[in-house]
């Protein structure tokens, strides 16, 4: 990326990282990853972080044999060449139709990042505990109801959970390892701006009973200016197209500069504190700029 940036018009001097759901985890490992030689100058985190999970080698090897074995091309047992050349005969489709699906309502997946202790780590608190992390600004976030997705997706399995369970989800898979992440690098004095997004609009809804809500995902189209339009959708609201605006250019403010961009766009975004009033609320009764407010309002349930 470094070394290829310039000749698409970019600048090796002012990389900044910018992903969502596993996007936004693959950067969180590689900020633990190439601690040395960075190359970035800021991270931009929605909706994922290490802490979606880990597999151990074991288990995705396990996941590797059931793939293998189903498809006829042999287990653990077997000579790994061999294996391996008649996997490489199998078509995409016959690959992920013999992939279980497990866990639907949670959209567990049988091939997660594995732990390879050079890329992927088992020991992210450790880590983090000792300062093992890149060492730039950070704006960081979640969707409120992050569930309203994963809920939707496992109805179509006739999978349905307890609603405490789908809080559950939102919770432990997003909202607190977001808090967590904001924490570490807060904690480390880098510049820190944490946000949590309600955005809800008719062109978006799931499901309308019960309200998807602020869905995994939902404020994707919104930010990057590519709403669906047509096949029977409502067309997005002033409110909508008006947050859109917005968020571009706070995220804009924020790659241009990591360090102050924020604190000078708009109203000013104030820097992420734990113990001050500083999460920012954004669409927050799909109006737009920030609503300001403490961490602790959301943060009560993490532990």
């Amino acid at each position: 990326m470094r070394d290829n940036i310039e000749a698409f018009g970019g600048d090796p001097t002012r990389i900044t990282l910018f992903g969502q759901s596993a996007g936004s985890a693959s950067i969180d490992f590689y900020s633990y990853a190439w601690v040395d030689d960075p190359i970035i100058i800021g991270l931009v985190m929605e909706s994922g972080t290490t802490g979606l999970g880990v597999y151990s080698k074991n288990e995705s090897a396990t996941s590797w044999y059931n793939v293998t074995s189903t498809l006829g091309c042999g287990d653990a047992t077997s000579n790994p060449d061999s294996l391996l050349a008649c996997m490489r005969t199998k078509d995409t489709t016959e690959i992920s139709d013999a992939i279980p699906l497990s866990n639907s309502g949670y959209g567990a997946a049988a091939f997660w990042p594995t732990a390879d202790e050079m890329i992927v780590f088992s020991d992210y608190s450790a880590r983090s505990a000792a300062g093992k992390f890149i060492k730039v600004p950070l704006l960081i976030g979640n969707n409120n109801y992050e569930a309203g997705f994963f809920k939707t997706i496992a109805s179509i399995y006739n999978d349905y959970l307890p609603e405490t369970a789908w809080d559950a989800l939102t919770n432990y898979s997003f909202s607190c390892p977001a808090a967590n992440r904001a924490n570490i690098s807060s904690s480390a004095g880098l510049p820190t701006w944490r946000y949590r997004y309600f955005g809800e609009f008719p062109d978006l809804q799931l499901t309308t009973f019960p309200d998807s809500g602020a869905w995994h995902g939902s404020e994707v189209p919104i930010l990057l200016d590519t709403l669906w339009e047509g096949n029977g959708l409502p067309p997005p609201t002033k409110a909508e197209l008006a947050i859109g605006n917005y968020m571009r250019g706070a995220w804009t403010a924020f790659a241009k500069d990591p360090k102050t961009g924020l604190q000078d766009y708009g109203e000013g975004w104030p820097k992420y504190n734990a113990e001050e009033k500083t999460l920012i609320r954004l669409a927050y009764n799909d109006t737009v700029g920030i609503s300001v407010v403490d961490p602790s309002l959301y943060d009560s349930v993490c532990g």
